[in-house]
């Protein structure tokens, strides 16, 4: 064979693979081409996002100024801030502060100043002490808000851990509870089945004027005696059951200051800017600084918003030692935004009333007012609901909140205990004293007992550091 005969059979054998599998998948010389039914593009419609039925109000600036937002970050939460940043510009655009909880100092702490507490998707369990001091909080009229979303929950190999456990630990004794589930409608959603849509509003000031809201993958959440926000449609149905009907993705308790929602993806970029989500952002930014706390001496140090007026009542006077408390204390109060200044009389507004028990008229005013009955050996002093207290070593505080301002009265057995009694603004806890209701009673130190009328106290000095 020659060379030429060679190169050719080489080639017939190269294309000779081709040539059959053109004949086995086609009927040659004729190629089958199937009819192929192509959607019709041009009638073809892209779904948008429903738009805002009315635009946000702007707010005047200011109008919240001062009030400070707890937002936890201390129990697993599964968010980062940076995503709520709508829900925190309306707060700041209000004036009001918002803080992260992280847990370095404990919750009772930050919530004596709080007007609410926001959790959002928690995975960290509440420990009996915290649930015992929200519950106070929210019954004193501090607002507390709980977010869950089925999306944020953690898989550990075959174990889930929903967020909606710790947070039904918290809700318990508000009677709202979330559902392990997440809610769908296959028909009318917003581009995805588990993106609901919400048009059936109940009454109440967070709902006004909303046309519809589009919740982004939601637990259902249930109340018992609360209002329902956000009604579900009959088409909606849960993924535990498959059914629908008596659904809601957003409750408020039915004292007024407990808001859960299934969902806080309505509050992120760029869902927000869907239907009337921004208009309901807004409406949660209000109710978080709607609460009207009550006044108690429980929250002291946070007694007080604007000036104070320090009033030394009776004979006392202000020594070197006490005036370095009184500085002190106006140090620590401008941290908190409340300017102290000393006078001779109170003031319209905020006062703070310092004395001994000596026998003047400014304070036998205050322990008739308060029923205090102070001995005649001077050994004692009735206080109600207490009893007989010693009155060596002791002190007393009553707090009476006005409508123009709060006072404080501070009453101890000498000028040396009372300084002991500033000290308490300084460790910022009622360390070593019994609170009921608005009185207080302290040991502040160690006395000897009185002689023929008179004494002489030893204390136990501790420094001011």
């Amino acid at each position: 064979m020659t060379k030429s005969s060679r190169i050719i059979s080489a080639i017939a054998l190269l294309l000779l693979p081709i040539a059959i599998r053109l004949l086995w998948t086609n009927s040659f010389p004729f190629i089958y081409q199937p009819n192929v039914t192509t959607p019709n593009f041009e009638l073809a419609v892209v779904p948008e996002p429903p738009t805002a039925s009315a635009p946000v109000m702007a707010v005047e600036n200011g109008q919240a100024a001062g009030q400070v937002i707890l937002i936890d970050y201390a129990h697993s939460n599964q968010f980062f801030v940076n995503e709520i940043e709508p829900f925190t510009r309306a707060l700041t655009s209000r004036g009001a502060i918002t803080e992260i909880y992280t847990g370095e100092k404990s919750l009772e702490y930050h919530l004596k100043y709080a007007r609410a507490y926001v959790i959002m998707s928690p995975l960290g369990a509440f420990r009996a002490d915290e649930i015992r001091t929200v519950e106070r909080f929210v019954a004193d009229g501090g607002r507390l808000l709980v977010f869950t979303d089925p999306t944020r929950g953690m898989a550990f190999f075959d174990y889930t851990f929903p967020d909606i456990d710790s947070a039904n630990l918290l809700l318990s004794s508000a009677g709202i509870a979330f559902s392990g589930d997440y809610l769908y409608n296959q028909g009318d959603n917003e581009g995805n089945f588990r993106n609901v849509k919400f048009s059936q509003f109940g009454e109440h000031p967070l709902t006004e004027k909303l046309g519809m809201v589009v919740l982004y993958g939601a637990h259902s959440v249930d109340t018992g005696s609360g209002t329902v926000l956000l009604e579900a449609s009959p088409n909606t149905l849960s993924s535990l059951t498959d059914r629908g009907g008596n659904l809601a993705g957003m409750v408020v308790s039915a004292d007024g200051n407990v808001l859960a929602a299934g969902d806080f993806t309505f509050m992120t970029t760029p869902f927000f800017n869907v239907a009337d989500n921004a208009m309901l952002v807004e409406r949660v930014a209000e109710f978080a600084l709607g609460g009207e706390r009550q006044p108690s001496l429980a929250n002291f140090p946070y007694l007080f918003k604007g000036d104070v007026t320090l009033v030394p009542l009776g004979n006392t006077q202000l020594t070197a030692n006490l005036l370095a408390r009184v500085s002190f204390l106006q140090q620590i109060l401008k941290q908190n935004n409340v300017k102290l200044e000393i006078g001779d009389k109170k003031s319209a507004a905020n006062n703070i009333l310092i004395g001994t028990y000596e026998e003047s008229e400014d304070i036998f005013a205050i322990l008739e007012k308060f029923s205090i009955e102070l001995g005649d050996s001077r050994e004692f002093v009735t206080v109600p609901g207490i009893g007989d207290v010693g009155l060596m070593g002791t002190g007393a505080m009553f707090f009476e909140a006005g409508e123009d301002g709060n006072s404080l009265i501070m009453l101890a057995d000498t000028s040396e205990n009372l300084e002991n009694m500033l000290n308490l603004f300084f460790e910022g806890e009622l360390y070593g004293c019994v609170i009921q209701e608005n009185i207080g009673v302290c040991s502040l130190g160690e006395s000897s007992a009185y002689d023929d009328g008179s004494y002489e106290n030893e204390y136990y000095e501790e420094g001011y550091n």
